[in-house]
């Protein structure tokens, strides 16, 4: 647990710029508007468009459906609810469908290692690398995507949603696949609630891409703004688009074809990776990226709590075949890492910058003794959310693992972890959307500073840690 104030909106919380933009916004009134005189010609469209697929992305595809009344899909996958109701987002804007563009080939947009990668139905992870990769995210499923680096093409389909943990504005864009752009709806999420990786879909952290008929999201942007998206960011797909993606079209172009259910691993090259109807695992491979040592020089960068200490520390990072291992050290701090010595009570010369009772705020890290692998409670924590790199600052009380902490005297000591992470944690992780908190507490050299049970440093794995190949 971090010292975060939710007695606080979000928006109070970080230093990102405001979202609305009032020169292309409309009235979520207006944008609620059904179309669903439309909704044949869509299918239509849809159904032309499945009949250009290859025959392995055929089989990882549903079937189109006709119409809104035919919308069957379940309105919330694991705890997740695709579904939004227009009237509870902020700053909704539809798009001009005369400036929306058709798609009509890829061919030329891998650049020289860009991958296309296709998860098909199912709850899906996809980690893209360095190059310009093309994601199909029409499987009708739940697909957790991080795009790695390049200019990232993700294609939008009917009933799916996405979860991009990286979407950059100024390079990825969207295709749409059987979705008119009429039915587009561009808006900011309103929902305050936390969870780490199971924050909602419609958090305030968040920018949506919905398809206005059903409310269903189609993407979810995570810590992105609604006002940077636009038409610009959009175009329609197109039969001859789909042939471009083949294996015979892309194999001329030297890309190794997979195609199977689990986890796929790809190369430093050109791969064409299609998964199964199952949740499948398309992953990047691990040499497809490495970690710069991430570092804290003192609190006065310590997120959402600045502090006077002068601690610094610094965490090395490695992932491989699913395994997170850190090793890093403090040193100068004002106190020991909390709970290093064993105990029960906040020290009361410690500062606790949000305000916390001692009592309620020590008693809520001891409601939770291990985390989810069985690692004991500790007061060095990962959390969920990106700081210091261009998206702005967030934070996340929710703890995903707890580090150990050696102590080497009453300022410095080691950090170290081994965690198995989840197919979407290390999406999380190569997005650059998480962090280390290093919590203090105890008095141990008798200087009369107990540190800082809210966090003393923070080291960010952000997208300035994350380097692709």
């Amino acid at each position: 647990m971090e010292g975060f104030d939710h007695n606080k909106s979000h928006l109070e919380q970080h230093n990102a710029s405001g979202i609305s933009d009032a020169s292309t916004s409309t009235t979520n009134a207006a944008v609620a508007n059904n179309s669903t005189g439309s909704s044949v010609l869509t299918s239509d469209l849809e159904q032309a468009l499945n009949q250009t697929l290859s025959a392995d992305e055929k089989a990882t595809t549903p079937a189109a459906t006709v119409g809104v009344d035919d919308h069957d899909h379940a309105p919330k996958v694991g705890p997740f609810e695709t579904h939004v109701d227009l009237n509870n987002v902020a700053d909704a804007k539809t798009l001009n469908a005369k400036r929306v563009g058709k798609e009509d080939s890829f061919e030329d947009k891998f650049g020289d290692k860009g991958d296309f990668l296709n998860p098909g139905g199912g709850n899906n992870t996809v980690i893209a690398g360095g190059g310009n990769d093309v994601i199909r995210g029409a499987g009708q499923g739940l697909n957790t995507i991080t795009t790695g680096t390049g200019k990232d093409v993700i294609i939008l389909g009917k009933e799916t949603t996405n979860r991009i943990f990286d979407f950059d504005p100024a390079n990825d864009r969207f295709v749409l696949q059987g979705v008119s752009p009429k039915d587009i709806v561009i808006a900011q999420g309103k929902n305050p609630g936390k969870g780490g990786l199971e924050q909602p879909l419609d958090s305030v952290n968040n920018a949506l891409i919905i398809d206005k008929r059903e409310g269903h999201i189609l993407a979810s942007l995570t810590f992105a703004k609604a006002s940077d998206i636009n038409e610009s960011h959009f175009s329609r797909l197109t039969g001859e688009a789909n042939q471009s993606l083949s294996n015979q079209e892309l194999k001329e172009l030297g890309f190794k074809n997979q195609r199977g259910d689990g986890q796929l691993n790809g190369t430093l090259g050109h791969d064409r990776l299609i998964g199964g109807k199952g949740d499948d695992f398309l992953y990047v491979g691990d040499d497809g990226f490495k970690f710069n040592t991430a570092t804290a020089e003192s609190g006065a960068n310590e997120f959402p709590f600045k502090n006077d200490s002068p601690g610094s520390s610094e965490v090395s990072l490695e992932l491989k075949d699913g395994v997170l291992r850190a090793t890093g050290s403090y040193k100068n701090f004002d106190a020991f890492p909390l709970f290093s010595q064993g105990e029960k009570e906040i020290d009361p010369k410690a500062t606790i910058l949000n305000g916390s009772d001692p009592v309620s705020l020590i008693n809520n890290f001891l409601k939770v003794p291990n985390d989810v692998e069985g690692n004991p409670l500790s007061g060095t924590h990962l959390h969920f959310s990106p700081s210091g790199d261009n998206r702005g600052n967030f934070a996340d009380a929710t703890v995903l693992r707890y580090f150990t902490n050696t102590v080497i005297d009453a300022k410095s000591g080691t950090i170290t972890g081994e965690f198995e992470l989840k197919p979407e944690e290390q999406a999380a992780l190569l997005a650059g959307d998480l962090y280390l908190n290093i919590h203090s507490n105890i008095d141990g050299d008798g200087d009369g500073k107990a540190g800082f049970p809210t966090g003393e440093n923070r080291l960010n794995f952000n997208k300035d840690i994350v380097q692709f190949a």
